[in-house]
């Protein structure tokens, strides 16, 4: 039998105000008696036109005369007493009493209504939340994208300027290398300087050797030029396409293209040839629609064909690897089945929630191809982890708990087996 106080006491506390009245209410204060009271935060309940404190064995509730801001409004627990300092919405309102008259029968349907519209208040605020939450994560986003490209810009220009310097000193060792010294140039050597000297012309020889000799001691040695810097250069290397991983040889040239021709009919046969499409429907996208389409009308074939055209395009798309693990499963092939759901879940990274339905598609889809390969306890594990990210999908809990006796039996007929052995 929960104890119901009925005493409590409470004030309307005012500041002088600017307008023409003389004073301006704002806040009232309430005080509520428990004597030793153990209460903690969370049993105290606090709404627009509603208190309540719930902590057996004391229940204590009051549905306020006029609404109140919840959110600037706060309360302290005391030793004795919990004090309720309630801000009020319109502060020109006089509270000419705290409690709002309400018939017995009215209680609990206008607490309910109390309830709802807390709840609704509630779930907006959580809304703006994470709303405020996504906002902030990719403004950090941009800024760290911000940030790494400062730096790679900064480790480009340091690179180019590196260079530049390396160039500039090979240039400058090149010059040196090939440019004579003119000291060397201007002082012969011992062995030199008898060769050197020119012999007197005798008298009477003409001017004309005079002057040429003098040409040759007056004109200084020419030094040779360096060679010019080779510059760099891309060379392009193209290969002609080729299907076949193989090298071409003329022999097997017909029975090549005879391959391919069946090949390209068979794509024919089920509907759907990526070779005939045309360039705006060579898009992951328009692909992964198509085979949907395929899967839709049970062409499985088809569908597993329009898929691995579009992750021919891009292996990023994690929608294409998981689609077509559900054809492969239609189809039994089990062993490609799971290895495109492990592909799928390494794409679908990081775990977020925007990412939770695909991973649980992947987990359960992988564990049904493990269970039809002969692998029960790892299927089971897979199962179990899918439950465990959507516990409210009422299938996979019936899956877990089918394997579960599945794994059972099987344990219990090998031990009647060993038993009887």
């Amino acid at each position: 039998m929960p104890l119901i106080p009925k005493n409590y006491t409470w004030q309307q506390r005012s500041f002088p105000s600017t307008g023409t009245s003389s004073q301006s209410v704002v806040s009232i204060v309430l005080r509520v008696p428990f004597p030793a009271n153990r209460f903690q935060p969370d049993d105290i309940f606090t709404m627009e036109q509603f208190l309540k404190i719930s902590h057996p064995p004391h229940y204590w509730e009051l549905f306020l005369a006029h609404p109140i801001d919840a959110d600037a409004s706060h309360c302290s627990i005391l030793e004795n007493e919990v004090v309720f300092e309630l801000v009020k919405q319109d502060p020109t309102v006089c509270w000419d009493t705290a409690e709002l008259d309400v018939p017995r029968a009215e209680r609990a349907k206008l607490k309910q209504q109390y309830e709802e519209q807390h709840r609704k208040r509630l779930e907006q605020q959580s809304k703006q939340r994470a709303i405020e939450k996504d906002r902030k994560k990719k403004d950090e986003i941009h800024r760290q994208i911000e940030r790494e490209r400062a730096d790679r810009s900064a480790i480009d220009n340091l690179l180019e300027e590196s260079k530049q310097r390396e160039l500039k000193r090979m240039e400058l060792a090149m010059v040196k290398q090939y440019r004579p010294d003119p000291a060397k140039a201007s002082a012969p050597s011992a062995g030199e300087s008898l060769s050197n000297i020119q012999p007197t012309p005798p008298k009477g020889a003409g001017a004309t050797g005079t002057q040429h000799s003098d040409q040759q001691q007056q004109e200084p040695p020419r030094p040779s030029s360096p060679p010019a810097i080779r510059r760099s250069g891309t060379l392009e290397v193209t290969f002609s396409e080729r299907t076949f991983v193989t090298p071409k040889r003329e022999s097997m040239e017909q029975a090549e293209q005879e391959w391919t021709l069946k090949q390209a009919a068979a794509r024919r046969a089920v509907g759907f040839a990526d070779d005939d499409l045309r360039p705006d429907e060579r898009n992951p996208e328009w692909l992964k629609q198509r085979g949907d389409t395929f899967f839709q009308q049970r062409n499985f074939l088809a569908a597993i064909s329009a898929y691995s055209a579009g992750i021919r395009l891009t292996k990023d798309y994690y929608a294409l690897f998981l689609n077509r693990s559900a054809a492969h499963l239609a189809l039994e092939n089990y062993q490609r089945c799971a290895e495109d759901c492990s592909t799928a879940l390494e794409l679908l990274q990081p775990p977020v929630e925007a990412n939770r339905r695909a991973r649980v598609a992947c987990l359960a889809r992988r564990a049904a191809a493990l269970v039809k390969l002969g692998f029960l306890q790892q299927g089971y594990e897979e199962m179990m982890a899918a439950s465990r990210l959507d516990p409210d999908e009422a299938s996979l809990r019936l899956e877990v708990d089918r394997l579960r006796r599945y794994i059972e039996e099987e344990r219990e007929n090998r031990s009647e087996s060993e038993s009887d052995e």
